[in-house]
C-alpha cells in the first residue's frame, strides 16, 4: 500500500521499494561493501575459511532481526543484494561448485515459515550460475536456544545435529556453506564436519554478519 513506512527508522517513503527500506537506509546498508570484513578460519573449526559483511550490530541487526524473528521477508532483496556485490568484490565463485544454506529443523521451519539463509542463497546462487542444493544437508536435532552459551557448549550442543541424504554428492566438491549470522561458528563448524565427513574436499563460510 502507499504512503509507506521504512521498515527501519519509520520514515516515510516517497516511492514504493520491494525491500520496504527508505533510500538512506538502503544506502546505509549497501555501505558495508565498500568495508570488508574477512576472517581466516579459526582454530579447532572445520572451515577452511570464513567470510562475512559486516558486524552484528547497528542497522545490519535491526535488519537481521526483522527478517528472521519478525517475518519481513521483503528484506531478503536488500540483504542478498549486499552479500552478491560483496562477494562479487571479495571472493572467488570459479572454484566454488555448490552453495548450501545451513538448514533449519523441521520444527524450527513450520515455526518461521521460512529459512532466511535459503532466501539469501537463492539470490548468490541465481547472481553466480551456482548449483544451489537446499536438501542435501539435512537438521536431523532440535537443539535449545544458543543464547549465552560459550563455543564449547555450543559445539557441545549441536553435535550430531547434521546428516547428509544418501542421494547427496559431496565427494571431492568445494561447498559454500550460507547462514545469517555467525556468532562462534560452531553451527558452521557442525555442518562442515557433516560435509567433510561426506566427501567435501573444502567448506567454505559465508555469512552477512559476525558478532556476538
Amino acid at each position: 500500500m502507499y504512503p509507506q513506512d521504512c521498515l527501519v527508522c519509520n520514515g516515510r517513503m516517497r516511492e514504493l521499494k520491494p525491500s520496504h527500506l527508505c533510500g538512506p537506509c538502503s544506502d546505509r546498508i549497501m555501505a558495508y561493501i565498500d568495508t570488508p570484513h574477512w576472517a581466516m578460519t579459526e582454530e579447532g573449526l572445520s572451515l577452511d575459511a570464513i567470510y562475512h559483511v559486516a558486524s552484528y550490530e547497528d542497522i545490519v541487526k535491526k535488519c537481521i532481526c526483522l527478517f528472521k524473528y519478525e517475518g519481513k521477508t521483503s528484506l531478503a532483496q536488500i540483504l542478498g543484494a549486499v552479500m552478491t556485490e560483496y562477494a562479487e568484490r571479495n571472493m572467488n565463485f570459479n572454484a566454488i561448485d555448490m552453495i548450501v544454506p545451513v538448514p533449519l529443523h523441521p520444527v524450527k521451519l513450520r515455526e518461521r515459515q521460512f529459512n532466511q539463509s535459503e532466501l539469501i542463497a537463492e539470490r548468490l546462487a541465481k547472481k553466480f550460475n551456482k548449483k544451489l542444493e537446499k536438501n542435501w544437508l539435512k537438521r536431523i536435532r532440535y537443539t535449545p536456544s544458543q543464547t549465552g552459551l560459550s563455543r564449547e557448549q555450543r559445539l557441545r550442543n549441536l553435535k550430531g545435529a547434521f546428516l547428509t541424504k544418501n542421494e547427496a554428492d559431496f565427494a571431492g566438491k568445494t561447498v559454500l556453506l550460507i547462514d545469517d549470522v555467525m556468532t562462534t561458528g560452531a553451527t558452521l563448524h557442525e555442518c562442515a564436519k557433516t560435509l567433510k565427513s561426506a566427501g567435501a574436499k573444502k567448506v567454505l563460510a559465508y555469512t552477512l554478519a559476525c558478532g556476538n
